[in-house]
């Protein structure tokens, strides 16, 4: 079995939710790897941004933002507005919210690989999902593993 990691990064701009497509990358990355079949896991190593499958579309996009203020809403005094630091020395930066939102959603997942396609529906869709109120560079691994 052949195991193959590549990174890349993703830029968030300063917004309360930024929903990234990044398909097409990944899928750049599985061609170049020579495996046809196997299993491809998407990763995002941090607290306030998630990787999910949906339909990148305004009107899907428009429904996760409603959906997620309704799990997890913004405006509201959550406990880690108020600690006094993090393992960087950061803390009240009022992003509650987003580390919330983030552990509903997870920081992976895993695609099954056949015949070098990721066997995803014709709507779905490879997305970040950035929580946090600040401008971010997010770092994607992606791992193939298979034959």
């Amino acid at each position: 079995m052949a195991v193959k990691t590549e990174e890349f990064y993703v830029d968030k701009p300063v917004e309360d939710l930024y929903i990234s497509d990044i398909t097409k990358q990944v899928e750049q990355l599985v061609d170049n790897s020579h495996i046809s079949n196997g299993i491809v896991t998407v990763f995002i190593g941090c607290s306030t941004a998630s990787i999910s499958t949906m339909k990148h579309e305004p009107r899907s996009i428009k429904e996760m933002h409603a959906t997620l203020e309704m799990l997890a809403p913004s405006g509201v005094e959550y406990a880690h507005h108020t600690s006094t630091g993090d393992l960087n020395g950061i803390g009240n930066d009022n992003n509650g919210k987003s580390h919330i939102r983030s552990a509903i959603l997870g920081p992976s997942i895993t695609v099954p690989l056949k015949d070098g396609k990721l066997t995803l529906d014709k709507d779905q869709d490879i997305v970040v999902l950035d929580f946090d109120i600040i401008k971010r560079k997010r770092k994607i691994t992606v791992q193939i593993m298979g034959e």
